[in-house]
Formats: C-alpha cells, structure tokens, sequence
C-alpha cells in the first residue's frame, strides 16, 4: 500500500510539471512563462509530491526503498504527463519547440540534462534547509531560459507535440540520465571534499 501512495504522489507530480509546462507554452513572453512555469514545482515541494529530478540527488542519504520508489517515480510522473499532455490540444509551438530538442544532438542534450539537475537540487535543497521557495522561483527560470533539459516537462512537451517516436524516446532517456548526474553532482563532490578535509586533519 505505501509504494501506491508513494506511485500516486508521482503521477500527481507528473500533473503540476505539466500544468507548469502548459502555462510556459501559453505565454508569448518566454521570460513570463519560465517564471509561471515554477507553479509546478512549487506544488510538489509544498505537498509533498514525488518528482524523479527532486529526489534523485538524495538517494544516497536514504535506503533502498527511497532508491527504488525514486526510479518507479519516473513512470509516475510519465503517466502525470501523459495525462495532462492528451487532455489538450498541442498548445502554442509546442511541435516546434520538441523539433528543436530533438536536433540538439545526444551529448548536447546530455550537458543540458545536467546543468538541469544541478539547479533542481539546488533549489530543493534550498527549500529542504531554508524552507523558502525563494531558490525555486530563481532556479527555474533559469533552466528554462538557459535551454537546460528537464526529463519530466520534457515528457508533458513530447506528449503534447504528439511525438511519439523512437528518437523521442531515446531523448527522454538521455535526459533522465542527465538529470541524474547533476542532481548527484554536487552531493556526491560535497561529500569528496568532507573526506578530503578529514585527510587534512
């Protein structure tokens, strides 16, 4: 019964980053729409929910069952993006915007998918220590604005676009893994350089 709460909660998860991408996708201002788009994570910190890119930087901090409900959250929040991504139309240049994803090339879209992890662990962990969403509301649109990959809005952008292909897959997958290596960067560097001190003392 837990691992279906915990499912629940990332399908919910899934829901908001999709509400923050359809809210960017509505507005003609990219800056205005990168600010609005931090709704979504916004939502999941304050409730609880359970978003893959907020959750992975800490898998090394909890057990196993916090690892393996982390992976299953991706699926989660594949079917939240799914979900919101069906029940409307393809919104503004939706379609243009996945086109242009999809022709970054892999090791580009990798190096994106990382300097978008490293700022969703910044502004969760900002959140988690400080309890503001201050480093969400800064973090976010910079991502975005930056042209950074985020593998759950990638998912709702994919789904909306209506594209459902093989090299869409593969783009998403790149992406979750880039996600994964920034957002363990900088616990698992801050962690190098604690052993490292000790070895100076």
């Amino acid at each position: 019964m837990a691992r279906i709460s915990q499912f629940i909660k990332s399908i919910l998860a899934g829901v908001m980053i999709s509400i923050g991408g359809s809210v960017f996708l509505s507005c003609e201002n990219r800056a205005v729409g990168a600010f609005f788009f931090s709704v979504g994570l916004v939502a999941v910190v304050m409730l609880g929910f359970n978003l893959y890119t907020g959750r992975i930087g800490y898998v090394f901090d909890n057990d196993k069952t916090f690892f393996i409900d982390t992976l299953l959250s991706i699926l989660g929040n594949l079917v939240g993006c799914v979900v919101v991504g069906l029940m409307q139309l393809p919104k503004g240049n939706v379609a243009g915007i996945v086109e242009s994803k999809l022709q970054k090339g892999d090791l580009v879209v990798f190096a994106d998918g990382i300097l978008c992890g490293i700022l969703i662990y910044v502004c969760v962990e900002i959140f988690k220590k400080k309890g503001t969403i201050a480093g969400i509301l800064l973090c976010i649109p910079t991502f975005i604005l930056c042209g950074f990959e985020h593998s759950i809005a990638d998912m709702f952008y994919v789904v909306n676009a209506r594209e459902f292909t093989l090299d869409a897959a593969v783009f998403l997958i790149i992406v979750v893994l880039g996600n994964a290596v920034g957002g363990l960067a900088i616990p698992l560097l801050m962690r190098l350089s604690a052993v490292l001190d000790k070895k100076k003392q």
